[in-house]
């Protein structure tokens, strides 16, 4: 998510500025100067177990957790960030994608606590202090220009997933992973000045293998292969994205 401004310049932006929303919310977007736990390491059987037999339970991340469904890895969750990555490249892919959708969710944007315990999780040791001051001070300026405050931070949508990857460099001590991600983000509140919208961007996580685990170090971000509007319909009202918010499953984590 070394920092990200400092990391190999495919871009000239922080990373927040990689998430482009397409037609008419662009330029406010890069106005805003957009960025895109309950348990620590809790993944519980028997919370899976209650949650099973209803189709139309949804699994949106606990109070105190960063984005992603824990249901969907084996993997052992820290502040709700899976950890314990494979010494090999796939198992670098999965830290990327994994972190990159912990950094995704509303619940990142909008507290602080989950921010930092969600940092704390995945970074080096060298780069967690000004990757929190960097994500902070991004995180405050969006949420502070959307108007969101502690009365309505449940309004806001954030979500990102994974569409690719592609490994750039691999060593056993670094490795390059790009992550071609679709997002959403805006407000449900019908007088914001961003409803929400989608973003293509196409990361670049630079990982070491710290700790006998992959860690992230950098991370920038470009806009990525953005596909066609075909504008068949009327963008979805702000009370039906505030259902499907409540109702559909977080984004799933890798492995």
């Amino acid at each position: 998510m070394v920092d990200e401004q400092s990391a190999p310049a495919r871009t000239g932006r922080p990373w927040w500025l990689g998430m482009a929303v397409t037609g008419g919310f662009f330029v406010l977007l890069l106005t805003l100067a957009l960025i895109l736990n309950a348990g620590q390491g809790a993944e519980s059987s028997d919370a899976e177990s209650s949650e099973e037999g209803s189709s139309q339970q949804s699994r949106r991340p606990a109070k105190g957790e960063a984005g992603g469904d824990s249901r969907t890895t084996n993997m052992k969750l820290v502040n709700g960030v899976p950890v314990g990555y494979a010494h090999t490249q796939g198992g670098a892919v999965q830290a990327a994608v994994n972190y990159q959708v912990a950094r995704s969710s509303a619940k990142y944007f909008t507290e602080q606590e989950v921010r930092h315990k969600t940092l704390a999780a995945m970074m080096t040791t060298g780069s967690l202090n000004k990757q929190t001051q960097n994500d902070d001070r991004g995180m405050r300026q969006i949420v502070t220009s959307l108007g969101i405050t502690n009365d309505s931070d449940d309004q806001l949508v954030a979500r990102g997933s994974a569409m690719g990857t592609k490994v750039t460099t691999y060593t056993d001590e670094v490795t390059t992973v790009n992550v071609w991600m679709a997002g959403l983000v805006g407000t449900t509140n019908k007088s914001s000045p961003m409803p929400v919208s989608a973003s293509w961007t196409t990361y670049t996580l630079t990982l070491q293998w710290q700790a006998n685990d992959w860690k992230l170090s950098s991370v920038t971000s470009v806009n990525g292969p953005t596909p066609l509007d075909t504008g068949s319909g009327n963008p979805t009202s702000v009370d039906e994205f505030a259902n499907a918010d409540r109702e559909f499953n977080a984004p799933p984590y890798a492995g």
